[in-house]
């Protein structure tokens, strides 16, 4: 019997603690620039990232969210809102319209994202850019994990039950790569401890015994998720 990835994906966001759609993330906000006039955010859950960037911006924002409840309060924060899955949407937009198209860690829940960044292309400027958040794999606490035996799903987070994918720092530059973008910036967003910092260092340490050659391996076991911004190829 075949199973409904994306039905039983649903039922997932509906079990989702209410501040899941209400997050800003601020230092993706910072990407956004001030002569933006069109942005698209893919994801875009109950609007407030869009609201705040129209607070800062006079843009016409555009958003695409595939959790109905999500979308309905979105409507009233920007300035329009197309229910549904970005993956088999056909979207009603002219080529080269937007400024950004705004994926606020929304990539590691689709299953083809590489598909999504490429179908996306035609639609941004030639000056325009991707402006992204994914969550870091490759973050300390999935190490203490894995050292521990477990890889835990949870409602939110690096290991969140809606998340098909998982990126590296690496592999998400490959990714944006792949797709006809050319990455021009590149934020971490770290979270660490005393802890943390004591088994990075002692990981540091394996990875030079064993010729492990990751240079900056420390720097991103303490990023949490990246911010990225990548212009068309």
């Amino acid at each position: 019997m075949e199973i409904n990835k994306r039905s039983l994906s649903m039922q997932e966001y509906q079990l989702k603690d209410k501040a899941y759609y209400k997050g800003v993330n601020w230092k993706l906000f910072d990407l956004v620039g001030p002569h933006a006039t069109n942005i698209l955010e893919v994801g875009c859950a109950e609007g407030l990232f869009g609201a705040a960037v129209k607070e800062k911006v006079n843009c016409s924002y555009f958003g695409v969210e595939s959790y109905p409840p999500a979308a309905e309060k979105a409507a009233h924060h920007i300035d329009e809102v197309i229910t549904g899955d970005i993956e088999t949407l056909k979207l009603p937009f002219e080529k080269n319209t937007f400024d950004h198209v705004i994926f606020g860690d929304v990539l590691e829940h689709l299953i083809d994202p590489w598909a999504v960044l490429a179908n996306m292309n035609p639609y941004v400027k030639e000056t325009g850019s991707i402006l992204a958040s994914i969550p870091n794999i490759g973050h300390i606490s999935i190490f203490e994990s894995l050292l521990t035996g477990k890889w835990t799903y949870t409602q939110a987070g690096l290991l969140d039950k809606t998340h098909y994918r998982f990126f590296t720092l690496e592999e998400m530059k490959k990714m944006f790569h792949e797709t006809g973008y050319k990455v021009s910036q590149i934020d971490p967003i770290s979270f660490t401890t005393h802890y943390y910092e004591k088994m990075i260092s002692k990981l540091a340490h394996v990875n030079a015994n064993m010729g492990i050659h990751h240079a900056d391996f420390e720097n991103e076991a303490r990023a949490y998720q990246y911010v990225i911004k990548a212009q068309k190829r």
